[in-house]
């Protein structure tokens, strides 16, 4: 389990604990805002994965946040959401292609957000290194909405190159509509003065439906979307990943890659 937040991951971990029924959980502390961190948070996870990683959760997500730089100079919100997944992602492959090999599959879910549907298409300014010099407060919504068609063109790109080396890794998405996370309450304080009450949308368990069904659901295929109907709870639907829903191609996957490889390094599939 890695997570941003220190406090968040210690009540994670002992929930987990009091749950669990099998080996219990470990903590790996990896700070999203330092490619550096994240580097070491995947040396620390091969270190425990002798029989390889089944599947690899990209949930971080932050929004509406400030127009600030992140350790390696990136837009805070890319860097948590977007280019410290990519890495990890980079750094954990031969893993999840170890656990393909020995139990017939591996799986790569990416959480990514409504808000990635849509337009404007792929701007690669909020890519670069340009923390805190990308729009200040009025531009924090692009900069979230960057980030999600950005998860979006990974999963599309990752699973093309996967395809072509015949890998057993799915690469799936998934959005969890409107729900009453931490996030929730912090987007409504920003947007109108004061937060709504968590009550007034769908559980976070409703929430987590799609991402779980890209987890665990025998059935899906990679290169596949998932989310709420509508964005409102209830049982996940698969959603077309690609125009006009998505504003992902050919282009766009490679402009994206690119992108990433130069914050983060080469990662060939």
């Amino acid at each position: 389990m890695l997570c941003r937040s220190s406090n968040a991951a210690e009540q994670a971990l002992a929930a987990l604990e009091e749950a669990c029924i099998g080996p219990s959980p470990v903590l790996v502390e990896c700070d999203l805002l330092d490619f550096g961190s994240v580097r070491h948070a995947a040396a620390m996870v091969r270190e425990r994965s002798s029989n390889g990683i089944d599947v690899l959760c990209c949930n971080a997500g932050i929004m509406l946040q400030e127009d600030l730089a992140s350790r390696d100079g990136f837009d805070i919100t890319m860097s948590t959401n977007v280019l410290s997944h990519f890495l990890l992602t980079r750094e954990l492959i031969p893993e999840l292609e170890h656990a393909a090999n020995l139990r017939g599959e591996a799986r790569i879910v990416s959480m990514s957000s409504g808000s990635g549907f849509g337009t404007p298409g792929l701007n690669p300014i909020y890519f670069c290194k340009q923390g805190g010099n990308l729009g200040g407060k009025r531009a924090s919504y692009d900069r979230y909405h960057q980030s999600k068609l950005g998860n979006l063109i990974f999963t599309s790109a990752l699973d093309k190159r996967l395809r072509a080396r015949k890998s057993n890794i799915k690469a799936l998405a998934c959005t969890p509509g409107v729900c009453g996370t931490d996030m929730f309450v912090h987007a409504t304080t920003v947007m109108r003065g004061k937060p709504s009450p968590r009550n007034s949308v769908p559980s976070t368990e409703d929430g987590s439906l799609a991402q779980l069904k890209c987890i665990a659901d025998p059935s899906v295929q990679s290169g596949e979307l998932w989310g709420p109907r509508m964005g409102m709870g209830g049982l996940p639907v698969k959603v077309d990943l690609a125009p006009p829903t998505v504003l992902v191609g050919d282009d766009e996957e490679k402009i994206f890659w690119n992108l990433c490889e130069e914050a983060v390094g080469e990662f060939k599939l």
